[in-house]
């Protein structure tokens, strides 16, 4: 293919991907099988997948790589949407970081069988070998993986934190059911207050002036208000007001849509409105727009400026930059372990080492930039212990910058998961898979721009490298908002427990009068 065409399916590739993230998304946050979502995201991609392996025109080509799309584009809100209500608040960074690593294994594994496949069988090949995999893990995740329960982590980490009841069961701190025979729920509830009674008082006056998202039903919006706080202009319309607007309207396709718009679309936007006034998550998403600048560096121009403009062998610039993925897979790992280890001292202490090792990492990829291997190497022994030695030092820059460089990633999606109610998470993730994919296309074309703008590669690269400086900066800004962002999460999730559990013991109570 043509160089230009080939930019036309990886923009098609992408731009498919981003709408279908954001309906993925939305789809994770009321869809109850989300299994059976799973199934058909990754069907519908994978299939496109398999039909690459039989086109025969451009055309086919360019519609089976876009709908590839789609799986690339929507698993991760689901993904994460999902692990979110599997796993509690401080088990979600070492489980993001094994994402993560699954994500960059499976990338080494595809482009190793492109590689081995490709040339021995034809390019069509490596499309079959991967999709039909991916299918079955489909399939059977749909058919053996159970569905979890929205809000399961956090209700979790209530029941050993917060004694109170879930789903009519007494649980105390430690997480052990205790008998409720004989107890009616005032006495209960009179019990909770006596042994919470400092937290109960923090709570009430907190929640008295916050409002929260919180899953309740799409009607609501996705999100509660709190009994003490009055309705803001910002809360759905009651069912009276629906009423009254259904009684004004004139004609009927006018009312269908607009009660379309209310029951379908609305609530989505509400919850795209309570993500977009929530701190953490406005940092969380918007500290990968300059991050992905140096990583337009890194997978577009690093390998070709190594060889050319550093004096390195094509060889030798492949070997550096397969050292960087190594290194970027270790720092995923002590990202995700790193993360769980200080969420448990404090929920505010994962964004100082993302903080810290976005902006450290700078300075080994400032190193791999400006290290001249031609002037470093002894014109006497090409082949000898001096050209060696200076691969190991390149060896060493390199493995640190990638290790500083994987950091950052699992700590962001584990802290997203953390600030956002089970409800909302879908949509959560896809807006930063949006931006993420936006960065993608635009962060190579920015450094494009920038090396025009600055004379050369080099003076362009040292620049752009300094996007990982205001990732940095934004993700150190989370230190101050997470803990104050995941405690109204904590209360709305401890809110929507209560008002189930009432709710519950009032249809039985119904139920028993009744017979």
């Amino acid at each position: 293919l043509l160089s230009s065409t080939t930019g036309d399916i990886a923009i098609a590739f992408f731009m498919v991907g981003v709408p279908a993230s954001f309906i993925v998304g939305c789809l994770a946050d009321v869809m109850e099988k989300r299994s059976l979502l799973f199934l058909a995201v990754i069907l519908i991609g994978e299939g496109a997948c398999l039909g690459t392996y039989f086109v025969t025109t451009y055309r086919q080509l360019y519609v089976c790589r876009a709908l590839t799309g789609c799986s690339v584009g929507g698993a991760m809100p689901l993904i994460y949407s999902v692990l979110g209500d599997y796993y509690e608040p401080r088990e979600r960074g070492w489980v993001s970081g094994a994402i993560s690593m699954g994500c960059g294994i499976g990338i080494s594994i595809g482009q190793g069988a492109a590689g081995v496949l490709g040339p021995r069988f034809g390019w069509r090949m490596p499309f079959l070998v991967v999709s039909i995999p991916a299918m079955i893990c489909a399939v059977a995740v749909w058919m053996c993986i159970p569905e979890v329960e929205r809000g399961a982590g956090e209700k979790l980490t209530l029941s050993r934190e917060v004694p109170h009841r879930i789903d009519g069961e007494r649980f105390d701190s430690e997480g052990s059911e205790v008998e409720l025979t004989g107890r009616t729920d005032e006495e209960i509830v009179e019990d909770t207050n006596d042994t919470n009674s400092c937290e109960m008082r923090r709570t009430t006056q907190a929640t008295s002036r916050t409002t929260l998202s919180a899953p309740d039903s799409p009607e609501q919006g996705l999100y509660i208000q709190l009994d003490s706080q009055e309705s803001s202009g910002s809360s759905p319309l009651s069912i009276e007001a629906e009423r009254v607007t259904e009684r004004r309207t004139n004609y009927i396709f006018c009312g269908q849509l607009t009660k379309y718009y209310q029951k379908s679309i609305h609530p989505h936007m509400q919850t795209l409105k309570t993500l977009l006034q929530c701190p953490s998550v406005l940092l969380g998403v918007f500290q990968g727009a300059p991050g992905c600048i140096p990583w337009g560096i890194i997978n577009t121009y690093l390998n070709d400026y190594l060889s050319s403009d550093r004096g390195l062998s094509v060889e030798g610039a492949t070997l550096v930059i397969l050292v960087f993925g190594v290194g970027n897979f270790i720092g995923t790992f002590l990202g995700g372990v790193g993360s769980s280890y200080l969420y448990a001292h404090g929920p505010q202490y994962p964004a100082i080492l993302s903080s810290g090792s976005a902006i450290a990492g700078c300075f080994p990829l400032w190193g791999l930039i400006n290290y001249n291997f031609d002037s470093n190497r002894n014109e006497d022994d090409d082949n000898n212990s001096g050209n060696g030695s200076n691969y190991f030092v390149l060896g060493l820059i390199s493995i640190l910058a990638g290790i500083l460089s994987g950091i950052t990633g699992p700590i962001v999606k584990a802290t997203l998961q953390n600030v956002t109610m089970p409800k909302t998470r879908g949509q959560a993730f896809a807006l930063l898979n949006i931006f993420d994919d936006f960065g993608r296309g635009l962060g190579p074309a920015f450094v494009a721009w920038m090396i025009e703008k600055l004379g050369g590669r080099r003076n362009a690269f040292n620049v752009g490298i300094c996007g990982w400086i205001f990732c940095g900066v934004l993700n150190g800004l989370l230190f101050f908002t997470v803990e104050a962002d995941e405690e109204k999460v904590r209360l709305g999730v401890e809110q929507l427990v209560k008002k189930n559990t009432r709710g519950a013991n009032l249809s039985e109570r119904e139920r028993e009068e009744l017979s």
